[in-house]
């Protein structure tokens, strides 16, 4: 995987020493930044020739539609047109592949919005197939057993009753890391499966935490007047990234960042649990209230001050977003995503400065018209997400 490893050194390396502007971040993103893209990964993570006709015969198998069909998917996939949507598709992939844990995450990570959810429990019954080199279907009556045994109704019923502490994905993660054999998975199961809902629950506890803090700024005791969603939306969330769905006239660029940006309609399932709390939703909210440089719950390692060397403030602030992603059941920060990277960018900031102003700045550079180019000028090293 080194040259996964070469893109993310090479567009750190821009953000090092001198101070970049909004302009040049954007020039960069467009002329020199390398990016992470889905059919990269896929030649990477299976290095045989026979991948465009593995992938064909065996999506065929599994999910029983038209050979021209898949065979049109599978192609679009390879050339980089587009990627699958569906979480379930990309299981799929991973099984027909042959991959093994760490590389369906990848591959997970690549596609949509984070790898593995360790918190779900169709997930990690998927992972442990992949890590114990199960096929798809044996996985899929794997999981149906574990549903029957743990997540009931009445099971359900009966764990929502139960008061529970605050439980972090990598807890449950390093538990399940041992796991080898089928009975000591019902056995993790018959321990953690309680957990699977704690873990939402905390990190819809955290989103609540920072969404309020922007409703209520500085106000402690909830007396200061609340601002409206659409209010709190539109001065820390939408950070100048349009709200029209049509993506035909957007760049690759552009559709590489705009996608899954959380709007008032989403933010507002969110908080009324109509939507899984969101990666990018997190980051953003993480991002507006600064609370990279705040100490972080007891369970999270807390630095000290960071020296007023501005690689300095991005590596200390860097770890610490990964805690907190982590904590979550999320991704960390990846400089070969176009969003992750201006995420990088905005938070290299020195004292008396916002991140989110500096983000704000280089997406309204980004988003300005003209600002992109509509030809791929290293069309190998990006990714072209379809439609979204």
């Amino acid at each position: 995987m080194r040259n996964l490893t070469v893109i993310s050194k090479h567009n750190m390396e821009f953000l090092k020493g001198e101070e970049k502007t909004a302009a040049e971040m954007v020039e960069f993103l467009n002329q020199g930044a390398m990016y992470r893209s889905f059919e990269q990964v896929l030649k990477k993570v299976y290095q045989e020739q026979d991948l465009k006709i593995r992938l064909e015969s065996g999506m065929a198998d599994l999910t029983g539609d038209s050979r021209e069909s898949i065979v049109r998917k599978v192609s679009n996939w390879i050339k980089g047109k587009n990627i699958p949507k569906n979480r379930e598709t990309l299981f799929q992939i991973c099984f027909v592949l042959g991959l093994d844990e760490s590389r369906a995450n990848l591959i997970l990570g690549t596609a949509s919005e984070t790898g593995i959810h360790y918190r779900k429990p169709k997930e990690v019954v998927y992972a442990f197939g992949l890590r114990t080199g199960l096929s798809y279907q044996e996985t899929v009556k794997l999981y149906r057993r574990v549903e029957e045994n743990f997540f009931s109704e009445t099971d359900k019923k009966e764990k929502q009753t139960k008061d529970g502490g605050m439980v972090y994905t990598r807890m449950v993660k390093d538990a399940f890391s041992k796991i080898e054999e089928e009975e000591e998975l019902m056995d993790f199961f018959e321990e953690h499966g309680a957990d699977m809902g704690k873990m939402h629950e905390t990190a819809y506890k955290k989103f609540m935490e920072l969404l309020n803090a922007l409703q209520r700024p500085g106000d402690e005791d909830g007396q200061e007047e609340k601002y409206s969603m659409k209010e709190v939306v539109e001065q820390y969330i939408r950070m100048n990234v349009p709200e029209k769905k049509k993506l035909s006239d957007y760049t690759l660029l552009q559709k590489l960042v705009k996608r899954y940006w959380p709007g008032e309609t989403a933010i507002v399932n969110m908080q009324n649990r109509k939507e899984d709390i969101s990666r990018k939703a997190m980051i953003l909210l993480y991002l507006a209230t600064e609370e990279f440089d705040q100490c972080e719950d007891e369970e999270l390692y807390y630095f000290e001050d960071a020296e007023e060397d501005a690689d300095t403030v991005l590596e200390t602030r860097l770890e610490k977003m990964n805690l907190f992603l982590d904590s979550y059941g999320m991704n960390g920060l990846d400089p070969g995503n176009p969003f992750d990277f201006l995420v990088l960018y905005a938070m290299r900031t020195q004292e008396g400065d916002f991140a989110s102003d500096r983000m704000s700045e280089a997406l309204a550079v980004l988003f300005s018209e003209g600002s992109g180019k509509k030809e791929d000028k290293t069309g190998k090293d990006r990714e072209d997400p379809g439609k979204t």
